[in-house]
């Protein structure tokens, strides 16, 4: 009874997944990178930070302020001398547009104007008086900012900055991918195990009824029929051990494809042959620099980017300040308008502004920590890129290391497999003992796992390479 529904188990297992759809590699990646939250979520990161790196050159960008005011005064100022009116109406307004260059200098173009009404008690005068002064001002640091030191090391520090977190962010990224990949072909290899020791139990099943049938007719002793039934038993525990890694496999898939259920709803690509596809001249490539090295390159042109600033910064600084403004002045004085001149005339200013700041001891701590956070920023970049290196030169040690073990699994597997030929027909023409038969069996088994170990890890190395060293990513910024 229990054999017919291990049968109606196996069959039913069968047929799952003969139906269900085969997941390519590629289809699964795309899937993953639209369903796993932690991927969406260094997704959401990378365009965030992309989506800051406009607002560093909003420094250079236009901008326009503007402004209105009115007012009602009853006090007289400032047209006391005159007599003191009832009432003193003004409606001010201004508009500039504001743009700094990359010399450093800062220019504004644009307009004041002022509306005024004065109603006198006495009738002595009534006053209305449109003034309106368009003007172009600028300013230009002489020390700090000449040819926009400061403003460019501030913005060169804020694009390190931002690439380095980019670059973190990918770096996340791809080891995300990479443990999706590792889940996908641990699948597959699990499947593959599973298959594996369904057909080893088969042809122990055929060793205990071949035993079998010989024991009947007293043509073996009993413990050879106890170790073929032993052998069954054991063949059974390392299936059912083989559908318990196979179930973790599909739930570590499920995970990367946010999917709570544990049952794969999809075949893998099968782990069969895929080391053909690494023939004898293929090697892993290195193209390009680890992700997580050129943010740590990053972080030390920030550090210094950050050291010039401060020096500028908190450093003495001579301003020169210039402004031009065409002044217009509409007036209608009923009184002494005859007394006043028009003031329709151009106005010019400039001027120097020096400032010193005094606490030269706390100037002196912070340069020192600034160079001590330079020194940090390059030490660490140091460890990085040695540590990248280290990496990939041990990648190609143990792609070596496990291409020859392929080799050497594939040679050895072809021996047991002869080996097993010739002792099933010593076994038949009762040359050999059911002992020997079972060593040759386990002697197989441990060969072909060997040669599916080698094929897993020569893919994982693969997948390595080909995510940490050999990517297409690039960051550009204006």
């Amino acid at each position: 009874m229990n054999r017919i529904v291990k049968l109606v188990f196996v069959f039913l297992f069968f047929v799952v997944n003969v139906n269900a759809d085969v997941l390519t590699l590629d289809d699964y990646l795309e899937l993953v990178l639209k369903n796993n939250n932690e991927l969406k979520s260094i997704q959401s990161n990378i365009e965030a930070v992309k989506g800051k790196l406009a607002e560093i050159e909003m420094v250079y960008s236009y901008s326009l302020s503007a402004g209105a005011s009115y007012a009602d005064d009853k006090s007289g100022r400032p047209f006391s001398i005159l007599g003191r009116p009832d009432e003193v109406k003004n409606f001010a307004y201004d508009a500039t547009v504001n743009k700094m260059f990359g010399l450093g200098t800062q220019v504004s173009l644009g307009l004041n104007g002022s509306h005024s009404d004065s109603n006198f008690a006495n009738d002595a005068m009534d006053c209305n008086v449109i003034d309106i002064a368009p003007f172009v001002k600028l300013q230009q640091s002489l020390w700090k900012d000449i040819n926009g030191g400061s403003t460019k090391a501030s913005i060169a520090k804020a694009k390190s900055i931002a690439k380095s977190a980019l670059y973190l962010s990918e770096y996340q990224k791809q080891n995300a991918l990479l443990n999706a990949k590792m889940a996908y072909w641990n699948l597959s290899y699990a499947k593959t195990v599973v298959d594996f020791r369904k057909n080893a139990l088969d042809r122990l099943q055929k060793i205990l009824e071949w035993n079998q049938k010989r024991f009947n007719m007293d043509l073996v002793e009993k413990s050879d029929l106890l170790q073929s039934q032993a052998a069954v038993k054991l063949g059974n525990l390392k299936l059912k051990d083989a559908y318990e890694q196979e179930n973790k496999a599909e739930r570590a898939l499920n995970q990367f494809l946010s999917i709570s259920d544990g049952i794969v709803k999809y075949d893998v690509e099968k782990f069969e042959g895929k080391e053909k596809s690494f023939n004898s001249d293929y090697e892993p490539e290195k193209n390009c620099t680890r992700l997580d090295v050129l943010s740590g390159l990053e972080d030390v042109n920030s550090a210094m980017y950050d050291q010039i600033a401060n020096k500028k910064n908190s450093g003495a600084d001579l301003v020169l300040n210039g402004q031009f403004a065409l002044n217009g002045l509409d007036k209608d004085f009923e009184f002494v308008k005859d007394n006043l001149t028009k003031a329709e005339r151009p106005s010019y200013s400039l001027g120097l502004r020096y400032s010193l700041p005094l606490n030269f001891k706390l100037r002196k701590v912070l340069d020192q920590g600034y160079e001590a956070a330079k020194v940090s920023a390059q030490e660490k970049a140091k460890y990085l890129s040695l540590k990248g290196n280290n990496d990939w030169q041990q990648l190609l040690d143990d792609w070596n290391d496990a291409k020859l073990k392929n080799i050497l699994t594939v040679e050895i597997e072809e021996i047991q497999k002869q080996r097993k030929q010739e002792d099933e027909m010593l076994l038949k023409t009762g040359r050999t003992t059911t002992y020997l038969v079972l060593q040759t069996e386990q002697a197989l088994d441990d060969a072909t796992l060997g040669v599916l170990g080698s094929v897993l890890e020569l893919i994982k190395i693969s997948e390595t390479a080909k995510t940490f060293y050999d990517y297409n990513f690039e960051i550009k910024i204006n």
